[in-house]
């Protein structure tokens, strides 16, 4: 590096920045792009997951428009009014059949207006006179109107509306319907494509009625210390993640990462479910194909990168020139000038070095020999054949 000329040092040490400015500028631009990406990631796992209260929405307006035509039927009126239960069985097991056929309307619940008890379950005649307690028939009662959400039963999720019952300003009692919402995740994943599952805090859950229902094979309530899986989409290993607090999850959801199988990429993330009390029961996880969105990403920033090093490596090259054409050009004209200069005026010659050592250092000892030949008067002078001053060759001070 000694014997190279100050220019090509100079060059040298402008390329490495400009070239290490670039290769940093590209690793910033590749963060950008991921932290984009992932940004990107949350939101259309937020857009899915957004499926599911819009499917809730959507099945609560169903529920409640089915249950004000209900309200308006005499027969139903009439015979819930005379406390005739065959007679309201016998008038609502046809309907019944139509709502759970077409509708996927699993319950259907007439209440007495004073102690909140069952008059009727359409779904199972035999079981009547227990007390209700809901809080979707709590706030139909405090509302005076619709009472609607999700609840718990012992081991799933049921979506329940609820109406008062009025006849000629009077009340006279509670309708209620309920679907299951098992259908819920295969739907939502038919419109998005996504795979969901769905976690439910075992404290909400009752363990011998979960063990019943699914029977000791299928049993998966010790898989996890807090939280079982009620439903999935899919038995993939990777969608549900989850050892975590479901009450710490933030109300935006949860990015949970990316994973790849073979060539697809995935990002999961995890979405607090709340119930009709708002109590934050469970979690939703997604499971999003983001496959062509990582590929554009890593295509971008490859991209990026080779773009800002090829840009580094221009303005290197462009402050090289332009310091040759604006500086060392010059000096090189004014070290002639200096050398004729001297070999006219026979100044005393100096101690002769290379100029392409250092173009500065010649000119220097021109300068000194110029301005200080009291100096040199009685230094050697070069050898015969230098005298005029060789392009490669000049003399610095002692």
């Amino acid at each position: 590096m000694r014997n190279l000329s100050l220019q090509l040092k100079l060059f040298a040490v402008v390329a490495i920045l400009c070239l290490a400015a670039s290769f940093s500028a590209a690793r910033i631009s590749t963060r950008v792009f991921e932290r984009r990406v992932e940004d990107s990631a949350l939101q259309s796992l937020r857009s899915a997951a957004n499926a599911l209260d819009a499917r809730e929405r959507s099945e609560i307006e169903k529920l409640a428009s089915t249950l004000d035509a209900l309200l308006a039927n005499d027969e139903l009126r009439e015979a819930f009014v005379a406390r005739d239960r065959e007679k309201l069985l016998t008038a609502a097991a046809p309907l019944f059949e139509t709502m759970r056929e077409r509708d996927r309307i699993t319950h259907w619940y007439f209440i007495a207006p004073t102690d909140r008890t069952v008059f009727l379950r359409v779904h199972a005649p035999a079981l009547h006179g227990d007390r209700v307690d809901r809080i979707t028939l709590r706030r139909a009662i405090e509302t005076g109107d619709l009472g609607a959400g999700k609840e718990l039963g012992l081991t799933a999720f049921a979506l329940r509306a609820v109406r008062p019952w009025y006849h000629q300003g009077r009340l006279i009692g509670y309708m209620e319907l309920a679907e299951e919402i098992d259908h819920f995740l295969t739907t939502m994943k038919s419109r998005t494509g996504d795979e969901y599952g769905l976690l439910v805090q075992k404290r909400y859950l009752d363990e011998q009625a979960w063990a019943k229902v699914l029977g000791p094979r299928a049993n998966t309530w010790n898989d996890r210390a807090d939280v079982v899986v009620v439903d999935t989409t899919t038995f993939t290993d990777g969608i549900i993640d989850f050892d975590g607090n479901l009450d710490a999850l933030p109300d935006g959801g949860s990015f949970s990462g990316e994973i790849e199988r073979g060539d697809r990429a995935f990002v999961r993330g995890v979405f607090p479910v709340r119930d009709a009390a708002g109590r934050k029961v469970g979690g939703l996880f997604v499971l999003h194909d983001f496959t062509a969105e990582h590929a554009a990403m890593r295509t971008g920033a490859v991209e990026t990168a080779f773009a800002l090093l090829a840009c580094g490596a221009v303005l290197a090259l462009a402050i090289g020139l332009a310091t040759r054409r604006l500086v060392f050009a010059r000096l090189v004209r004014l070290r002639k000038r200096l050398e004729a200069e001297a070999t006219r005026e026979r100044l005393p010659p100096g101690r002769v070095v290379n100029l392409s050592d250092d173009e500065i250092a010649g000119l220097e000892a021109l300068l000194d020999r110029a301005l200080f030949p009291a100096r040199y008067r009685d230094v050697a002078p070069p050898p015969a054949g230098d005298e005029g001053g060789d392009a490669t060759k000049s003399h610095v001070g002692p």
